[in-house]
């Protein structure tokens, strides 16, 4: 039961990382501190949702 994701910067809003979580153990929205190429410092990035595949 695991669903990729995407991880945002929280202050130039670009996708910049994509992984995957367990929803099941982890409910919360994942928020990491990482590195932004476009803003060139660290900061936090917040977990978002992957566009549908079937959709399209």
């Amino acid at each position: 039961m695991r669903d990729q994701i995407r991880l945002s910067c929280s202050e130039c809003q670009r996708n910049n990382y994509y992984t995957n979580k367990n929803k099941r153990t982890t409910t919360n929205k994942l928020e990491f501190n990482k590195f932004c190429p476009w803003c060139n410092k660290h900061v936090k990035h917040v977990e978002g949702k992957m566009p549908n595949p079937k959709k399209q």
